[in-house]
């Protein structure tokens, strides 16, 4: 069983004692605080430093050969103007490179009408002043990602009591995933040179894991692991969809995508039939967490470690 007062705990903690982690040290206080309950579940870590244009900290824990690796990135965003969230909802994260054709639309549409050359000038006056938001540290950040992080310390709950499964089980917590995904770029790079074999894992990324009423399993041209893993998932979720996003990026799981790695995360139905949006990231309204459905996507995912690994569930 797994549960649900303890997640709604961590939530509620974690929510009001560390809701930006920007900074080293808002960086650093929050690692200690996972890796003391880490350790209380028989996980020995290690922090393994990277620097892929900015330096980062990733918090591992240990496995010499694991079968299954989890990761969820850490690190919190600023704020995005507040039309990107309009233009997410119209559109959807799933399909950014057409939310990018729109955007540079919207920005050469008013220079083809037949309005004053001031006009023009304002419009986009106006319109990069609302990327000053980008400065701000957003104050909320439960859903992206508090919750994939409570979703791998889910896991290091039940793993606690199954040491059988425990050591061939790696839990990551990446950092500057919102910087386009260098923390796990650095750590690649790093288990490259150690000879890590990550190669021979089934990679599972979390990211935004409690509240969309779509589960979405990505991937990124190579499916095996989705399609394995998407019977476990269905049983629980059965909304959930596969997603093919090809060379588009949506998380941590696109710098392990030759090895086929896989992204979860929960999303909404956008306006336009077709594409998926994930609300209220990288806006102070991202407060509010769903530990039921979190808990539904553990269940798939332990019933899926107990097969893979021990060949029961």
């Amino acid at each position: 069983m797994h549960d649900i007062k303890l997640i709604t705990q961590w939530n509620v903690d974690w929510g009001e004692r560390f809701p930006i982690r920007l900074t080293k040290s808002q960086k650093n206080q929050f690692l200690q605080t996972v890796e003391n309950e880490l350790h209380q579940r028989h996980f020995i870590t290690e922090r393994v430093a990277v620097r892929k244009v900015f330096a980062g900290v990733n918090l591992v824990t240990k496995c010499e050969a694991p079968r299954v690796i989890f990761l969820a990135h850490y690190d919190t965003p600023t704020i995005i103007p507040f039309w990107f969230s309009w233009l997410f909802r119209l559109i959807g994260h799933t399909r950014q490179m057409v939310a990018m054709v729109l955007l540079i639309g919207l920005l050469l549409i008013p220079s083809l009408l037949p309005v004053p050359a001031g006009f023009v000038t304002l419009f986009h006056l106006v319109l990069v002043l609302t990327f000053l938001a980008l400065l701000i540290p957003n104050p909320h950040n439960r859903e992206d990602n508090t919750s994939g992080v409570i979703g791998l310390m889910a896991l290091a709950e039940w793993l606690k009591t199954r040491p059988e499964i425990q050591k061939q089980v790696q839990l990551v917590f990446v950092d500057n995933e919102e910087w386009g995904l260098l923390g796990s770029a650095g750590l690649k790079k790093v288990w490259d040179a150690q000879r890590h074999p990550y190669r021979q894992a089934a990679i599972i990324n979390l990211d935004c894991i409690s509240r969309g009423q779509v589960p979405l399993l990505v991937y990124h041209r190579v499916g095996t692991l989705a399609q394995k893993l998407r019977p476990y998932l269905h049983k629980h979720l059965p909304a959930i969809r596969i997603i093919d996003m090809k060379i588009v990026a949506l998380s941590d799981n696109f710098t392990f995508r030759r090895e086929g790695a896989v992204d979860i995360s929960f999303a909404d139905p956008t306006l336009i039939p077709g594409g998926y949006y994930i609300s209220k990231i990288h806006t102070p309204a991202d407060n509010d967490f769903s530990p039921e459905r979190l808990l539904l996507l553990i269940q798939g995912l332990t019933e899926f470690l107990e097969e893979e690994i021990t060949g029961t569930s």
